[in-house]
């Protein structure tokens, strides 16, 4: 069965349905992230690519005047509420899948030898030493046929409020068939959570 597209409001792009967030007017004319896609009534569609954002501003929003009744300006204010879902949205992924994390340098390093799937999740403020370090074990991690992803995330302080810390540079989380459409959607909000909070 074909995925269903949607086209971007901003750049329009077509990118399919799941990959891009949904946008809601209420009554006011105010616009909502509708970031699971569920609340009622129409919406369209922003695709969260980081060259589309780049260029994001209230004149990009006019095209949904066409279909809703909808109050310019507030990009500003739709960006916050865009910022604030995902950390919102976050937290709880991160919080459901720290249980079974390798949380820090020997952990993670230990975790790597495991032939599990794995995500890595690097804070964009780790030392050299341990990007070196990493990504050398996921050098011969995937010489040796074992999946590993890795994604990068704002600091230290933010990843370490995710997994309930003061700073964590790096954790690891199970990426098996199990926890992969979780692990799918982690990834994807990081990157727009890094996307929107570089152009605010």
């Amino acid at each position: 069965m074909a995925m269903p597209v949607r086209r971007c409001v901003a750049c329009r792009n077509t990118l399919p349905k799941q990959e891009m967030l949904r946008l809601v007017v209420d009554d006011s004319g105010q616009i909502w992230p509708d970031l699971l896609q569920q609340l009622p009534g129409r919406g369209t569609y922003l695709c969260m690519q980081q060259g589309c954002l780049a260029h994001m501003g209230d004149r990009r929003l006019q095209p949904m005047k066409a279909d809703f009744s909808v109050e310019l300006p507030q990009w500003d204010l739709l960006r916050g509420r865009i910022e604030q879902v995902l950390d919102k949205q976050l937290r709880q992924m991160f919080t459901q899948m720290r249980v079974k994390a390798a949380i820090g340098r020997d952990a993670v390093m230990h975790r790597m030898w495991n032939n599990a799937p794995l995500l890595l999740v690097l804070a964009a403020d780790a030392g050299e030493a341990l990007v070196r370090q990493l990504d050398d074990a996921l050098e011969k991690r995937n010489q040796a046929g074992h999946q590993a992803l890795k994604i990068s995330v704002a600091s230290k302080r933010w990843l370490g409020q995710m997994l309930d810390r003061d700073e964590v540079a790096i954790a690891a989380l199970n990426a098996d068939a199990r926890a992969s459409r979780l692990v799918n959607r982690v990834v994807r909000y990081c990157d727009w959570y890094g996307y929107i909070r570089v152009i605010g």
